[in-house]
């Protein structure tokens, strides 16, 4: 049984400590402002995107190592075993 995903507030919290953890605050951007480039919620908005559509792919190539080997270099790997991508 897979587990349950993860609200927006856990998505945030993982996406603020990372960002910390590469030296980039999103308090210096404002919060909510449409004519600025870039702000806090856009951005939060979109690595939560990027999160759940890329983890759950990840997760579940981790889940079964027999199905899927990890593997350095996937491409030469599969053109090497004649595999299918």
């Amino acid at each position: 049984m897979a587990p349950p995903a993860p609200t927006d507030a856990e998505l945030d919290a993982l996406i603020r400590a990372r960002l910390a953890l590469l030296g980039i605050d999103l308090a210096q951007l404002p919060a909510d402002d449409p004519a600025a480039p870039a702000d806090q919620a856009r951005i939060l908005v979109a690595l939560r995107a990027f999160l759940r559509t890329t983890v759950p792919v990840v997760s579940g190539w981790a889940a079964d190592p027999q199905r899927f080997p990890p593997v350095l270099y996937p491409s030469p790997f599969t053109a090497w075993t004649e595999e299918d991508a």
